[in-house]
């Protein structure tokens, strides 16, 4: 009976904390405004490898979901080293400015950048703290999602033994040019 209960208890637990993700999910994802981003880097007390499993588990509700880590300092203060980027393959064709992407530079690369300006080759993405914008446009054959969520997690609790399982998700870089 015990065991139960303390089954009943660890399962509300994960809810609480996936709503609690969610939540903030919605409040960082649809607006994406600075204050916000800092406020949430600010309080990421939650280690590496229990955001990467709350990180998996949102995404395990929708097929077109992924994972990516963000490396870099382009995209500061939204987005920082210490960042999943939960990503929805989306349609090329609904893209619109201002929608942070990943995509892959001519360099192979993955970047996680925001969308600027629309030509007729493709989209030009550029980093928030870059002066320059991004040499590679972003195209229907290079274009990996759109970012629908940012989770933030406590520097300095990425382990070896984490970061080398089969669930680790690609690095998504922040690139300055």
């Amino acid at each position: 009976m015990k065991a139960n209960a303390n089954s009943t208890v660890a399962q509300a637990t994960c809810r609480n904390r996936l709503l609690n993700w969610v939540l903030t999910l919605c409040l960082i994802g649809a607006t994406l405004v600075p204050a916000t981003a800092k406020a949430a880097q600010a309080d990421a007390e939650v280690p590496f490898t229990q955001a990467l499993a709350d990180a998996h588990q949102v995404t395990s509700l929708n097929s077109g979901w992924t994972v990516y880590v963000s490396h870099g300092e382009s995209m500061l203060p939204q987005i920082d080293h210490n960042s999943l980027l939960l990503v929805d393959k989306a349609s090329f064709d609904k893209l619109a400015v201002g929608m942070l992407v990943v995509y892959r530079d001519a360099s192979g690369d993955l970047v996680s950048h925001r969308l600027i300006q629309c030509t007729s080759a493709g989209w030009v993405a550029k980093g928030l703290n870059n002066t320059q914008e991004d040499p590679s446009l972003v195209t229907r054959d290079n274009l990996q999602g759109v970012v629908f969520g940012v989770m933030h997690y406590q520097a300095g609790t990425e382990t070896l033994a984490a970061m080398n399982t089969a669930q680790q998700p690609a690095v998504a870089f922040a690139k300055k040019y």
